[in-house]
């Protein structure tokens, strides 16, 4: 069988495995001296805890807009070229939501899978479209969350 990382794949599948291959996929993506520099911070950008926690969450955006936008070519030549990108988009997808930003503590991973497939519908095709549309989807999935817990902003 092979894995499309929709909803029903991701749900049925071990966390720790979804966690290897996702990992596995973005450091192939990612070349290390780019994973280097995304990780180096200048120390005004580390200065406090939120100015820490702000670059790393910068970082790990772009490093994820990266893998994203190098999927495309990775797969160019392969069979079903189309299809394989589209998985690998799903899976590193799936890491953004559940490693990079902990988001199943915002919303469900339905309503993720829901997000991803709107997206693969007209991807964007270099890292910059994919950061715009990663930031795009951290506001999508805080509006969600709000919608969801309306007390929580009452707060």
């Amino acid at each position: 069988m092979l894995r499309d990382y929709t909803f029903n794949c991701l749900v049925t599948m071990p966390r720790h495995e979804l966690e290897e291959f996702s990992l596995r996929m973005i450091s192939r993506m990612v070349p290390e001296d780019v994973m280097t520099e995304l990780f180096t911070f200048e120390h005004e950008e580390v200065d406090s805890e939120e100015r820490m926690m702000t670059a790393r969450l910068d970082a790990t955006l772009r490093m994820t807009a990266i893998a994203l936008s190098e999927i495309q070519q990775a797969f160019d030549d392969s069979d079903n070229a189309k299809q394989n990108s589209e998985r690998m988009t799903r899976l590193v997808l799936w890491h953004f939501y559940a490693i990079s930003f902990n988001l199943e503590t915002a919303i469900t991973l339905e309503a993720h899978c829901e997000q991803v497939e709107k997206l693969l519908i007209d991807p964007p095709q270099d890292a910059f479209g994919w950061v715009k549309i990663l930031t795009e989807l951290l506001h999508t999935y805080a509006k969600i969350n709000a919608d969801l817990n309306p007390q929580q902003d009452a707060e």
